[in-house]
């Protein structure tokens, strides 16, 4: 009686560990199945982040060259009129306004360089080198001004 008590939780013990390995198991290809899901969709959405990315680098690099050409122009506009002020003025005045023009044509050369740059600019550090080229505009402008 004893051996057929045993006997039979063995079997009971048996079969309920077949159960639990196949459960467990099932519970293992769930999860990796999730898992893969999950991999995937965020592989989507890292080349869509970079995708994203890529197109604002792009309006920005477009938006900037903009910039650059609007400066570039009133450099140009603000060096015709110095040399107009140069044909005119006294010999002192001339060495003012050859300084001025000086100053202008480098500040030109430097904006032609930053675009130049653009081309190349890698995306990661593309923020820094749109915030001191927008410098470069902001200080360009300035001395339109004067």
């Amino acid at each position: 009686m004893v051996a057929a008590i045993l006997a039979s939780g063995m079997l009971t013990l048996s079969s309920c560990s077949d159960k639990t390995k196949d459960s467990a198991h099932e519970t293992v290809e769930e999860a990796k199945d999730d898992m893969n899901e999950n991999v995937a969709e965020a592989k989507e959405d890292i080349k869509e982040a970079g995708n994203e990315f890529e197109a604002k680098v792009k309006d920005d690099k477009e938006s900037l060259k903009a910039d650059i050409d609007e400066a570039i122009n009133k450099l140009d506009k603000k060096i015709e009129d110095a040399d107009a002020k140069m044909e005119k003025a006294t010999d002192k005045e001339k060495l003012k306004w050859q300084e001025r023009k000086k100053e202008l044509n480098e500040e030109k050369a430097d904006l032609q360089t930053s675009w130049k740059n653009v081309q190349s600019e890698s995306a990661d550090k593309w923020d820094s080198f749109k915030a001191e080229t927008k410098e470069k505009i902001a200080k360009a402008k300035a001395d339109i001004r004067d």
